[in-house]
């Protein structure tokens, strides 16, 4: 009897490559949070007591100045680490001019929200962020408060101290200081794919901002939801992007069917991306 055993080492070997491959990608993925958090901690922390909390004190008419120049800064800052120590893409398709905007975008990582930041030129972005956050993040807490980001718990109703801080950040942006990004999914999905929206903060939104509004759709991080998943998971990665609008808010009245129709159209542009990648 012949017994062919030519298949085995080959085999053996591939899952020890693949292995070794996985191994390389959480080694790299770590040394990205590790460097990130210290970066964190002695960049974004120091500066923000040393520097930017004094600036703001002798120089409080230039406060949005100041803000939106530091937010792009930091925002670059983490792109480039992720992009240098772990190797992440990032390509984008469109753009949004430096006017006031509201921003839809979908929510997969916790690369989103420097993503965001990056992409929009004009009055920097407030952000809508979880109550929980607003402590305990070394550099991002603070720089949260720093820059009047409003607190929302997503439970089942808003408290009023929500709505109005809502409300506040949605006037600012009809006064054209600021622009807002907000991700109505509330929540990063397992799989990538645009959850439904919670609609009532965002109709507050625009019923009293009535300006331009661009949607963004990433795509490529949604392995990577967590710090403790992008511990293991996050280098090599692609983000591909891909960016709507404008879009005018309609009446009253047909806000809710609007809603309705971003979605609808950032989950096509999601299936677009997806269909290219292959």
């Amino acid at each position: 009897m012949n017994i062919n055993h030519s298949a085995s080492p080959p085999a053996r070997l591939g899952s020890a490559s693949s292995q070794l491959s996985r191994l390389g990608r959480a080694v790299r993925s770590s040394t990205f949070i590790v460097t990130y958090f210290l970066y964190l901690t002695l960049v974004m922390g120091s500066g923000q007591r040393l520097l930017i909390w004094p600036a703001i004190t002798l120089f409080p008419r230039r406060r949005r100045e100041i803000i939106r120049a530091w937010l792009s800064i930091q925002a670059r800052a983490t792109l480039a680490i992720a992009r240098r120590l772990a190797g992440v893409r990032v390509s984008v398709r469109g753009a949004i001019p430096p006017e006031a905007c509201i921003v839809v975008m979908n929510h997969q990582s916790v690369l989103d929200i420097p993503l965001g930041i990056a992409l929009v030129p004009g009055p920097y972005p407030l952000i809508p962020t979880r109550d929980r956050y607003s402590r305990g993040l070394p550099g991002i807490s603070p720089l949260a408060r720093l820059a009047r980001f409003p607190f929302v718990s997503q439970g089942r109703t808003a408290t009023r101290a929500e709505l109005l801080a809502i409300r506040d950040a949605a006037d600012q942006v009809a006064r054209g200081e600021q622009s807002l990004i907000i991700y109505p999914e509330g929540h990063r999905t397992h799989d990538g794919l645009i959850a439904d929206f919670m609609k009532p903060g965002l109709k507050l939104i625009l019923s009293r901002a009535r300006h331009p509004i661009y949607c963004i759709v990433a795509d490529g991080m949604w392995h990577a939801r967590t710090f403790a998943d992008a511990a293991l998971r996050f280098a090599g990665t692609s983000v591909r992007v891909t960016v709507l609008g404008p879009f005018q808010v309609p009446e009253p009245k047909q806000i809710d069917s609007f809603i309705d129709e971003l979605r609808n159209r950032m989950i096509e542009a999601l299936a677009q991306i997806r269909m290219e990648a292959e």
